[in-house]
């Protein structure tokens, strides 16, 4: 009779889930749609994780701003309100003015250096300067370099971009640059940014060429540069609050998992770079090249911003930084 009462108990227990651990649930939050290669990268990272913990930890992502945009992320992930999100270095600079050295005009040649320097001890020392914020960062994911679009003209040389109404990130690094440029910037929350095109309230973008086609900006926008001014590296980040809920094994898989992505990340990326373009330019947009000696206006053009910016941080991580960068271009 004892054996069956302890029978009876063990499977009221299993069948409440009274005595169970609870799985941890990431709302995960990002700001362009499911189909994107970021949101194909968000997917990657859930099935990592759910792999790698045993299913203790699962992720629910969020695409397309539904739990507020990038700022309003930063903001429910230091409140614990929202788990986990990528938001770009553009958006975090204001919280940790060093991000910005990511975002300074024409800062890497290739994906290749992008990973490297991403990937070195000075980029984790980084990160870590968003704890003492409440949030927790594990590695970087990004979107593609980016590149210029509108409605007014092809421009081809520096001149053409001169007085361009163009949505930008609310980061003072992306704003001067593109003022250095010519160009009158207008910062926009993304959600925003296609409705605005579509009325004419700005002639156009600058964007990753993935994000133009997933939030199909090429149905009110021409006109694709291929400039590559800026990169769309993003970071992986986690409300503390959350992350000390986790067991030593729990952090280590879901680090593990947000690596693991980002080599996921990357190779979508690169894959679909030639197919995007190719789709660009069978939905209408008419894709322009700046040769290297006309693109040298452009990084003339934005030389002073990056003595600016570099001026204000710590002048022993700036120069690790340098390093590494300079290291990573000549392999």
């Amino acid at each position: 009779m004892t054996v069956f009462k302890v029978a009876a108990a063990a499977s009221f227990l299993a069948a409440t889930g009274v005595g169970a651990t609870a799985a941890e649930t990431m709302k995960f939050s990002y700001p362009v749609a499911e189909e994107s290669t970021m949101g194909q990268t968000v997917n990657r990272f859930a099935e990592l994780v759910d792999e790698k913990t045993d299913g203790t930890v699962t992720v629910r992502p969020f695409a397309q701003a539904q739990l507020g945009n990038e700022i309003q992320s930063i903001s429910s992930a230091q409140g614990g309100i929202v788990e986990a999100a990528v938001t770009t270095t553009a958006g975090l600079a204001a919280m940790v003015p060093e991000f910005d050295m990511f975002n300074l005009p024409f800062m890497f040649e290739s994906y290749a250096q992008m990973d490297k320097v991403t990937r070195s001890d000075v980029s984790k020392e980084i990160l870590a300067k968003l704890e003492p914020n409440g949030i927790t960062g594990l590695c970087f994911w990004d979107y593609g370099f980016r590149n210029l679009t509108n409605n007014k003209r092809p421009v081809e040389k520096l001149a053409d971009a001169s007085g361009l109404r163009i949505r930008t990130i609310q980061n003072a690094v992306y704003i001067d640059s593109l003022k250095a440029m010519g160009i009158n910037p207008t910062p926009l929350p993304f959600p925003e940014t296609f409705t605005a095109l579509e009325t004419g309230a700005i002639d156009g973008n600058e964007i990753a060429d993935d994000v133009t086609r997933a939030a199909s900006f090429y149905e009110v926008q021409d006109y694709l540069t291929q400039t590559k001014h800026f990169t769309t590296l993003s970071v992986v980040y986690v409300s503390t609050k959350f992350w000390d809920k986790l067991d030593d094994a729990q952090k280590a898989s879901v680090q593990e998992a947000c690596t693991e992505a980002s080599d996921f990340n990357r190779q979508i990326i690169v894959d679909g770079e030639q197919g995007t373009l190719e789709f660009l330019q069978e939905q209408g947009m008419e894709v322009n090249e700046i040769s290297a000696d006309t693109l040298g206006e452009f990084h003339d053009a934005v030389s002073g911003v990056v003595g600016t910016v570099t001026g204000k941080l710590d002048p022993a991580l700036v120069e690790a930084f340098n390093v590494e960068t300079e290291a990573a271009k000549a392999e």
